[in-house]
Protein backbone atom coordinates (compact mmCIF):
# COMPACT_ATOMS: atom_id res chain seq x y z
CA UNK A 1 0.00 0.00 0.00
CA UNK A 2 2.98 2.32 0.36
CA UNK A 3 3.47 5.21 2.73
CA UNK A 4 0.43 5.72 4.96
CA UNK A 5 1.53 9.02 6.49
CA UNK A 6 -1.10 11.45 5.14
CA UNK A 7 1.07 14.50 5.73
CA UNK A 8 3.62 13.14 3.25
CA UNK A 9 1.07 13.53 0.44
CA UNK A 10 1.75 16.80 -1.41
CA UNK A 11 -1.14 19.25 -1.17
CA UNK A 12 -0.96 19.60 -4.96
CA UNK A 13 -2.38 16.06 -5.13
CA UNK A 14 -5.34 16.79 -2.87
CA UNK A 15 -8.05 19.19 -4.10
CA UNK A 16 -8.91 20.33 -0.57
CA UNK A 17 -10.92 23.45 -1.34
CA UNK A 18 -14.26 23.72 -3.09
CA UNK A 19 -14.73 26.47 -5.72
CA UNK A 20 -15.64 29.77 -4.07
CA UNK A 21 -18.59 31.71 -5.41
CA UNK A 22 -20.30 34.99 -4.66
CA UNK A 23 -23.71 34.58 -3.08
CA UNK A 24 -26.73 36.58 -4.16
CA UNK A 25 -29.11 37.67 -1.44
CA UNK A 26 -30.53 34.78 0.54
CA UNK A 27 -33.73 34.69 2.55
CA UNK A 28 -34.20 32.95 5.89
CA UNK A 29 -37.59 32.23 7.41
CA UNK A 30 -37.88 32.20 11.20
CA UNK A 31 -40.63 31.11 13.55
CA UNK A 32 -40.29 33.40 16.56
CA UNK A 33 -42.00 34.21 19.82
CA UNK A 34 -41.79 37.25 22.06
CA UNK A 35 -43.66 40.36 23.17
CA UNK A 36 -42.78 42.44 20.08
CA UNK A 37 -42.48 40.54 16.78
CA UNK A 38 -41.54 43.62 14.64
CA UNK A 39 -38.75 44.42 17.11
CA UNK A 40 -37.48 40.82 16.93
CA UNK A 41 -37.43 41.07 13.14
CA UNK A 42 -35.40 44.29 13.37
CA UNK A 43 -32.97 42.77 15.89
CA UNK A 44 -32.32 39.77 13.65
CA UNK A 45 -31.94 41.83 10.47
CA UNK A 46 -29.59 44.46 11.89
CA UNK A 47 -27.93 42.49 14.67
CA UNK A 48 -26.99 39.61 12.37
CA UNK A 49 -25.64 41.79 9.57
CA UNK A 50 -23.99 45.03 10.72
CA UNK A 51 -24.08 45.36 14.51
CA UNK A 52 -26.03 46.48 17.54
CA UNK A 53 -29.71 46.73 16.56
CA UNK A 54 -30.15 50.01 18.42
CA UNK A 55 -26.80 51.84 18.20
CA UNK A 56 -25.11 53.14 15.02
CA UNK A 57 -21.48 54.21 14.89
CA UNK A 58 -20.10 56.88 12.57
CA UNK A 59 -18.67 54.14 10.37
CA UNK A 60 -22.12 52.68 9.82
CA UNK A 61 -23.22 55.31 7.32
CA UNK A 62 -25.96 54.99 4.73
CA UNK A 63 -23.64 53.35 2.19
CA UNK A 64 -22.42 50.79 4.70
CA UNK A 65 -26.00 49.96 5.65
CA UNK A 66 -26.98 49.67 1.98
CA UNK A 67 -24.07 47.34 1.21
CA UNK A 68 -24.24 45.08 4.24
CA UNK A 69 -27.49 45.33 6.20
CA UNK A 70 -30.12 42.63 6.00
CA UNK A 71 -33.70 43.60 5.15
CA UNK A 72 -37.00 42.59 6.71
CA UNK A 73 -39.04 40.95 3.96
CA UNK A 74 -42.12 40.38 6.08
CA UNK A 75 -43.48 39.52 9.50
CA UNK A 76 -46.88 37.99 9.90
CA UNK A 77 -48.12 36.45 13.12
CA UNK A 78 -44.95 34.76 14.40
CA UNK A 79 -43.28 34.14 11.00
CA UNK A 80 -40.43 36.49 10.10
CA UNK A 81 -38.57 36.55 6.78
CA UNK A 82 -35.16 38.21 6.55
CA UNK A 83 -33.19 38.82 3.34
CA UNK A 84 -29.46 38.83 4.02
CA UNK A 85 -26.95 40.74 1.92
CA UNK A 86 -24.69 38.79 -0.40
CA UNK A 87 -21.60 40.60 0.91
CA UNK A 88 -21.79 38.80 4.26
CA UNK A 89 -19.91 35.65 3.21
CA UNK A 90 -18.57 33.63 0.28
CA UNK A 91 -20.07 30.25 -0.53
CA UNK A 92 -19.43 27.45 0.46
CA UNK A 93 -18.47 28.71 3.94
CA UNK A 94 -21.44 27.00 5.58
CA UNK A 95 -20.10 27.39 9.10
CA UNK A 96 -20.08 31.17 8.66
CA UNK A 97 -23.56 31.04 7.15
CA UNK A 98 -24.86 29.29 10.28
CA UNK A 99 -23.17 31.90 12.47
CA UNK A 100 -25.03 34.61 10.56
CA UNK A 101 -28.51 33.11 10.43
CA UNK A 102 -28.57 31.71 13.99
CA UNK A 103 -26.22 33.77 16.12
CA UNK A 104 -26.24 36.77 18.43
CA UNK A 105 -29.97 37.36 18.40
CA UNK A 106 -30.38 34.24 20.54
CA UNK A 107 -28.68 36.18 23.39
CA UNK A 108 -31.01 39.19 23.24
CA UNK A 109 -33.79 39.74 25.74
CA UNK A 110 -37.21 39.73 24.14
CA UNK A 111 -36.52 36.85 21.74
CA UNK A 112 -38.29 34.14 23.70
CA UNK A 113 -38.09 31.54 20.95
CA UNK A 114 -36.53 31.36 17.49
CA UNK A 115 -36.51 28.51 14.98
CA UNK A 116 -35.10 28.57 11.46
CA UNK A 117 -37.76 26.85 9.35
CA UNK A 118 -36.51 27.56 5.81
CA UNK A 119 -33.66 29.03 3.80
CA UNK A 120 -33.80 30.12 0.18
CA UNK A 121 -30.22 30.55 -1.06
CA UNK A 122 -29.16 31.07 -4.66
CA UNK A 123 -25.88 29.17 -5.04
CA UNK A 124 -24.54 26.49 -7.32
CA UNK A 125 -24.50 23.35 -5.18
CA UNK A 126 -21.43 21.15 -4.94
CA UNK A 127 -22.38 17.97 -6.78
CA UNK A 128 -22.10 14.63 -4.98
CA UNK A 129 -19.22 12.38 -6.02
CA UNK A 130 -21.70 9.91 -7.54
CA UNK A 131 -25.01 10.65 -5.85
CA UNK A 132 -28.11 8.49 -5.96
CA UNK A 133 -28.11 8.06 -9.74
CA UNK A 134 -24.38 7.33 -9.95
CA UNK A 135 -24.30 4.76 -7.15
CA UNK A 136 -27.40 3.02 -8.48
CA UNK A 137 -25.83 2.73 -11.91
CA UNK A 138 -22.48 1.57 -10.50
CA UNK A 139 -24.21 -1.10 -8.39
CA UNK A 140 -26.81 -2.14 -11.00
CA UNK A 141 -29.56 -1.08 -8.59
CA UNK A 142 -31.77 1.18 -10.70
CA UNK A 143 -34.86 -0.89 -9.94
CA UNK A 144 -34.48 -1.42 -6.21
CA UNK A 145 -33.55 0.45 -3.03
CA UNK A 146 -29.93 0.45 -1.94
CA UNK A 147 -28.92 -1.70 1.03
CA UNK A 148 -26.73 -0.25 3.75
CA UNK A 149 -25.09 -2.39 6.43
CA UNK A 150 -23.82 -0.89 9.69
CA UNK A 151 -20.85 -2.40 11.52
CA UNK A 152 -21.54 -3.36 15.14
CA UNK A 153 -20.57 -3.30 17.96
CA UNK A 154 -19.79 0.39 18.07
CA UNK A 155 -16.32 -0.08 19.54
CA UNK A 156 -13.88 -2.68 20.82
CA UNK A 157 -13.57 -4.85 17.70
CA UNK A 158 -10.31 -6.71 17.16
CA UNK A 159 -8.75 -6.62 13.71
CA UNK A 160 -9.85 -10.22 13.08
CA UNK A 161 -13.44 -9.49 14.11
CA UNK A 162 -13.54 -6.35 12.00
CA UNK A 163 -12.22 -8.18 8.92
CA UNK A 164 -14.81 -10.95 9.29
CA UNK A 165 -17.68 -8.46 9.58
CA UNK A 166 -16.52 -6.50 6.53
CA UNK A 167 -16.11 -9.68 4.46
CA UNK A 168 -19.54 -10.99 5.51
CA UNK A 169 -21.14 -7.69 4.50
CA UNK A 170 -19.33 -7.49 1.17
CA UNK A 171 -19.87 -11.12 0.15
CA UNK A 172 -23.42 -11.08 1.53
CA UNK A 173 -24.36 -8.32 -0.91
CA UNK A 174 -24.35 -4.98 0.91
CA UNK A 175 -24.20 -1.90 -1.33
CA UNK A 176 -23.06 0.44 1.43
CA UNK A 177 -21.10 -0.33 4.59
CA UNK A 178 -20.83 2.19 7.38
CA UNK A 179 -18.70 2.15 10.49
CA UNK A 180 -20.53 3.29 13.60
CA UNK A 181 -20.23 6.95 14.59
CA UNK A 182 -18.48 5.99 17.84
CA UNK A 183 -15.55 4.29 16.09
CA UNK A 184 -13.58 7.19 14.49
CA UNK A 185 -9.80 6.93 14.94
CA UNK A 186 -8.75 5.00 18.02
CA UNK A 187 -5.86 3.14 19.63
CA UNK A 188 -7.25 -0.40 19.42
CA UNK A 189 -7.97 -0.33 15.66
CA UNK A 190 -6.60 2.87 14.06
CA UNK A 191 -8.18 4.40 10.98
CA UNK A 192 -5.06 3.94 8.83
CA UNK A 193 -5.06 0.21 9.56
CA UNK A 194 -8.77 -0.10 8.82
CA UNK A 195 -8.46 1.75 5.51
CA UNK A 196 -5.51 -0.35 4.38
CA UNK A 197 -7.35 -3.56 5.35
CA UNK A 198 -10.71 -2.70 3.77
CA UNK A 199 -9.25 -1.38 0.53
CA UNK A 200 -7.30 -4.62 0.21
CA UNK A 201 -10.52 -6.63 0.69
CA UNK A 202 -12.33 -4.44 -1.84
CA UNK A 203 -9.54 -4.96 -4.36
CA UNK A 204 -9.56 -8.75 -3.96
CA UNK A 205 -13.36 -9.09 -4.02
CA UNK A 206 -14.00 -6.59 -6.81
CA UNK A 207 -16.65 -4.94 -4.64
CA UNK A 208 -17.81 -1.63 -6.13
CA UNK A 209 -19.84 -0.44 -3.16
CA UNK A 210 -19.69 2.59 -0.91
CA UNK A 211 -17.64 2.12 2.28
CA UNK A 212 -17.95 4.95 4.79
CA UNK A 213 -15.08 5.15 7.26
CA UNK A 214 -15.92 7.06 10.43
CA UNK A 215 -13.57 10.08 10.56
CA UNK A 216 -15.16 12.37 13.17
CA UNK A 217 -12.42 14.72 14.33
CA UNK A 218 -11.27 18.27 14.92
CA UNK A 219 -10.37 20.19 11.72
CA UNK A 220 -6.66 19.31 11.39
CA UNK A 221 -7.18 15.66 12.23
CA UNK A 222 -10.20 15.53 9.91
CA UNK A 223 -8.02 16.64 6.99
CA UNK A 224 -5.40 14.08 8.04
CA UNK A 225 -8.09 11.37 8.03
CA UNK A 226 -9.32 12.46 4.61
CA UNK A 227 -5.76 12.28 3.26
CA UNK A 228 -5.45 8.74 4.61
CA UNK A 229 -8.56 7.68 2.68
CA UNK A 230 -7.54 9.65 -0.41
CA UNK A 231 -4.11 8.03 -0.47
CA UNK A 232 -5.61 4.54 -0.66
CA UNK A 233 -8.49 5.31 -3.03
CA UNK A 234 -7.29 7.93 -5.53
CA UNK A 235 -7.54 5.65 -8.56
CA UNK A 236 -10.10 5.75 -11.41
CA UNK A 237 -11.90 2.55 -10.37
CA UNK A 238 -12.01 3.11 -6.61
CA UNK A 239 -14.17 5.66 -4.86
CA UNK A 240 -13.24 6.63 -1.33
CA UNK A 241 -15.97 7.08 1.23
CA UNK A 242 -16.32 8.51 4.71
CA UNK A 243 -18.91 9.12 7.37
CA UNK A 244 -18.93 12.34 9.38
CA UNK A 245 -21.23 13.09 12.30
CA UNK A 246 -22.79 16.56 12.36
CA UNK A 247 -20.73 17.54 15.43
CA UNK A 248 -17.74 17.88 13.11
CA UNK A 249 -19.65 20.82 11.54
CA UNK A 250 -21.35 21.35 8.19
CA UNK A 251 -18.08 22.70 6.83
CA UNK A 252 -16.53 19.25 7.21
CA UNK A 253 -18.71 18.03 4.34
CA UNK A 254 -17.42 20.63 1.88
CA UNK A 255 -13.88 19.72 2.95
CA UNK A 256 -14.50 16.04 2.25
CA UNK A 257 -16.08 16.89 -1.10
CA UNK A 258 -12.91 18.73 -2.02
CA UNK A 259 -11.05 15.43 -1.81
CA UNK A 260 -13.57 13.73 -4.14
CA UNK A 261 -14.49 11.42 -1.27
CA UNK A 262 -18.13 10.32 -1.08
CA UNK A 263 -19.48 11.47 2.28
CA UNK A 264 -22.31 10.21 4.47
CA UNK A 265 -23.96 12.74 6.82
CA UNK A 266 -24.48 11.00 10.15
CA UNK A 267 -27.07 12.68 12.35
CA UNK A 268 -26.82 11.08 15.79
CA UNK A 269 -27.40 13.80 18.39
CA UNK A 270 -28.99 16.19 15.89
CA UNK A 271 -32.11 16.78 17.99
CA UNK A 272 -30.01 19.04 20.21
CA UNK A 273 -30.30 21.46 17.27
CA UNK A 274 -33.57 20.44 15.64
CA UNK A 275 -36.03 19.62 18.44
CA UNK A 276 -38.93 22.09 18.06
CA UNK A 277 -39.43 22.16 21.82
CA UNK A 278 -36.02 23.83 22.20
CA UNK A 279 -35.98 27.58 22.79
CA UNK A 280 -33.68 27.99 19.78
CA UNK A 281 -33.50 25.45 16.96
CA UNK A 282 -33.07 24.78 13.26
CA UNK A 283 -35.62 22.64 11.42
CA UNK A 284 -34.18 19.35 10.20
CA UNK A 285 -35.06 19.93 6.50
CA UNK A 286 -33.01 23.17 6.57
CA UNK A 287 -29.90 21.25 7.66
CA UNK A 288 -30.61 18.57 5.06
CA UNK A 289 -30.77 21.22 2.33
CA UNK A 290 -27.48 22.79 3.42
CA UNK A 291 -25.79 19.38 3.63
CA UNK A 292 -27.01 18.54 0.12
CA UNK A 293 -25.67 21.87 -1.15
CA UNK A 294 -22.33 20.93 0.44
CA UNK A 295 -21.93 17.96 -1.91
CA UNK A 296 -22.67 14.93 0.28
CA UNK A 297 -23.52 11.60 -1.34
CA UNK A 298 -25.84 10.28 1.37
CA UNK A 299 -27.54 11.33 4.58
CA UNK A 300 -29.40 9.59 7.38
CA UNK A 301 -32.70 11.45 7.01
CA UNK A 302 -34.52 9.62 9.81
CA UNK A 303 -36.92 6.71 9.69
CA UNK A 304 -40.46 5.81 8.64
CA UNK A 305 -41.58 3.40 11.34
CA UNK A 306 -38.98 1.57 13.43
CA UNK A 307 -38.15 3.25 16.72
CA UNK A 308 -38.99 6.73 15.55
CA UNK A 309 -38.06 9.57 17.94
CA UNK A 310 -40.87 11.49 19.60
CA UNK A 311 -41.10 15.13 18.62
CA UNK A 312 -39.96 14.55 15.05
CA UNK A 313 -42.67 14.18 12.46
CA UNK A 314 -42.84 11.88 9.48
CA UNK A 315 -43.63 15.00 7.45
CA UNK A 316 -40.12 16.31 8.17
CA UNK A 317 -38.58 13.00 7.12
CA UNK A 318 -40.60 12.93 3.90
CA UNK A 319 -39.60 16.53 3.22
CA UNK A 320 -35.96 15.59 3.79
CA UNK A 321 -36.31 12.68 1.34
CA UNK A 322 -37.72 15.03 -1.31
CA UNK A 323 -34.84 17.48 -0.78
CA UNK A 324 -32.39 14.62 -1.29
CA UNK A 325 -34.09 13.66 -4.54
CA UNK A 326 -33.79 17.25 -5.79
CA UNK A 327 -30.01 17.18 -5.29
CA UNK A 328 -29.44 13.53 -6.30
CA UNK A 329 -28.42 12.58 -2.75
CA UNK A 330 -29.13 9.17 -1.21
CA UNK A 331 -31.66 9.38 1.67
CA UNK A 332 -30.74 6.69 4.17
CA UNK A 333 -33.50 5.37 6.43
CA UNK A 334 -32.34 3.71 9.63
CA UNK A 335 -33.26 3.08 13.29
CA UNK A 336 -35.04 -0.25 13.51
CA UNK A 337 -34.76 -1.16 9.82
CA UNK A 338 -35.46 -4.79 8.88
CA UNK A 339 -36.74 -6.66 5.78
CA UNK A 340 -40.43 -6.18 6.62
CA UNK A 341 -40.07 -2.44 7.20
CA UNK A 342 -37.94 -2.07 4.08
CA UNK A 343 -40.66 -3.61 1.93
CA UNK A 344 -43.34 -1.41 3.53
CA UNK A 345 -41.29 1.72 2.94
CA UNK A 346 -40.59 0.68 -0.65
CA UNK A 347 -44.33 0.32 -1.30
CA UNK A 348 -44.85 3.76 0.16
CA UNK A 349 -42.07 5.87 -1.42
CA UNK A 350 -40.58 3.74 -4.21
CA UNK A 351 -36.99 2.68 -4.84
CA UNK A 352 -35.06 5.90 -4.30
CA UNK A 353 -33.79 5.39 -0.77
CA UNK A 354 -31.28 3.30 1.14
CA UNK A 355 -32.42 0.81 3.76
CA UNK A 356 -29.64 0.93 6.36
CA UNK A 357 -29.58 -1.90 8.87
CA UNK A 358 -27.61 -2.24 12.08
CA UNK A 359 -28.99 -4.18 15.03
CA UNK A 360 -31.17 -6.60 13.05
CA UNK A 361 -28.17 -7.86 11.04
CA UNK A 362 -26.20 -8.68 14.16
CA UNK A 363 -28.86 -10.79 15.89
CA UNK A 364 -28.58 -14.53 15.43
CA UNK A 365 -25.69 -16.85 14.66
CA UNK A 366 -24.70 -15.91 11.10
CA UNK A 367 -24.10 -12.33 9.97
CA UNK A 368 -23.62 -13.27 6.31
CA UNK A 369 -26.98 -15.09 6.26
CA UNK A 370 -28.73 -12.03 7.71
CA UNK A 371 -27.02 -9.79 5.15
CA UNK A 372 -28.12 -12.07 2.33
CA UNK A 373 -31.68 -12.19 3.69
CA UNK A 374 -31.85 -8.41 3.85
CA UNK A 375 -30.47 -8.06 0.33
CA UNK A 376 -32.96 -10.63 -0.98
CA UNK A 377 -35.85 -8.64 0.52
CA UNK A 378 -34.90 -5.67 -1.67
CA UNK A 379 -34.52 -7.54 -4.97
Amino acid sequence: MGNTNPFDIPDTQTPISAPRQQVNRYTVTYEVDGPDIPKIAHEIAIGQSIGNPNIRSEIENSQNIKDFAANIVSYEDNIVKISFNRNAFIWPNINQLMCIIMGGHTDIMGVDKCRVIDIDIDVKNLKPVLGMSGWKKRLDAENRPLFGAIIKPKSGLTEEQYIKIVKDMIYGGADFIKEDEIMADNLYLPLAKRVETVEHIKNISGWKGYFAYCINADPMELVSNLKTIYYHTCTPNIIGGCHINFWSSLGAYTTARGFDIATHYQRSGIRILTDPSNKYSVAWPVLVKLACLAGIDSIHVGMLGGYYPEGETEEETLEAINICKKYDVIPSLSCGMNPVLAREIRERIGNDFMASVGGWLHTGDSLIKKVMEMKESLL
